[in-house]
C-alpha cells in the first residue's frame, strides 16, 4: 500500500516538472550538440525619421571642411541643443546636406551613406575629404510580460528579437515563449509577426533582425490574466479545490482498498 502511494506521488511530481518545463525552457527542439543554420545578423539600415549626425574632415583643408559640419555653422548659437547638429532624415529618405543639397540615405547602411557622401565631396569640393555618419535615437519597443517593458535603444549597428528581449531583462515566469508578436511598420501597412521562443525556427524568423521602430509584445500566460479578475480567480479557486478533493480521493481509495 505504502509502496503504491509512493508511487503515486512521485508520478505526480514527474508530471508536474514536465509541464512546467514545456512552458518556460527556450528552444526546446535543439539537440546538443547541434549547427543551426539560421539567418545571419544584418546591419540596420536607416529610415525615414532617423537622426543622423555627419562629420566631414580632410587633412589639407581643415578649414574648409569644417564649413560643412553643422557643428561648426551652429556653435554660437545660445539655442545650441543636440538635435541642431542632426540632420533628420525626411518622409522621401533624404536629408539636406549642408553646402551640397539633397541627398538619399534611406535604405543605406551607416557606413555605405558615408561613402556616398564621401564620393560627393571627392568630385571636386575637397579631394581628401574623411565622411563619418552617426545614427541617433533608434530603438524598439518591449510590451508585455516582461522584467523591463519600455523602450530599448539600439546601441549597435545590428539588434536580434533575442538581443532585445535580453535588453528588457527577459520574460517574466509568466510570459508565454509560444506566442510573441513583432510588430512593423512596413510602408502604410502594419505587418504583425509571430514567432515562438521555444522553437529554434526562430533563428530563420523574417523578425529574427529587429529593425528600428519595432514592437515586441509578449503575452502573459492564463493564468497572469485570469489573476486580473475576481471571476477568474473565483473559477479557477473552485477548479483548484476540485482537483485536491480528486486527489483525495484517490489516495482514499489506495489506502483503504
Amino acid at each position: 500500500m505504502n509502496k503504491k502511494l509512493f508511487a503515486l506521488l512521485l508520478t505526480l511530481c514527474l508530471l508536474s516538472s514536465c509541464k512546467t518545463r514545456e512552458k518556460v525552457l527556450y528552444f526546446q527542439d535543439i539537440n546538443s550538440p547541434e549547427t543551426i543554420q539560421g539567418i545571419a545578423k544584418a546591419t540596420l539600415q536607416i529610415v525615414p525619421g532617423d537622426k543622423l549626425g555627419v562629420t566631414i574632415t580632410s587633412s589639407t583643408t581643415p578649414e574648409l571642411a569644417l564649413r560643412y559640419n553643422l557643428a561648426q555653422t551652429n556653435s554660437s548659437s545660445l539655442q545650441q541643443n543636440a538635435d541642431n547638429v542632426r540632420y533628420m532624415v525626411d518622409e522621401n529618405g533624404c536629408i539636406d546636406l549642408l553646402g551640397i543639397g539633397r541627398v538619399e540615405v534611406a535604405g543605406l547602411t551607416r557606413s555605405e551613406a558615408a561613402d556616398k557622401i564621401q564620393k560627393i565631396f571627392r568630385s571636386g569640393i575637397i579631394n581628401d575629404a574623411v565622411v563619418t555618419v552617426a545614427t541617433y535615437d533608434q530603438y524598439i519597443t518591449v510590451l508585455g510580460d516582461v522584467a523591463k517593458p519600455g523602450r530599448v535603444d539600439i546601441k549597435r549597428e545590428h539588434l536580434t528579437i533575442l538581443e532585445a528581449i535580453g535588453d528588457a531583462g527577459d520574460l517574466l515566469i509568466t510570459g508565454r515563449r509560444d506566442n510573441i508578436r513583432v510588430f512593423r511598420q512596413e510602408g502604410k501597412e502594419t505587418k504583425v509577426y509571430f514567432v515562438n521562443l521555444k522553437s529554434k525556427d526562430i533563428l530563420n524568423s523574417p523578425v529574427y533582425n529587429l529593425k528600428q521602430n519595432d514592437v515586441v509584445y509578449v503575452e502573459p500566460n492564463r493564468l497572469k490574466i485570469g489573476q486580473s479578475t475576481a471571476n477568474d480567480n473565483s473559477l479557477r479557486n473552485v477548479s483548484v479545490w476540485i482537483s485536491i478533493a480528486s486527489f483525495l480521493t484517490t489516495l482514499g481509495v489506495l489506502l483503504f482498498k
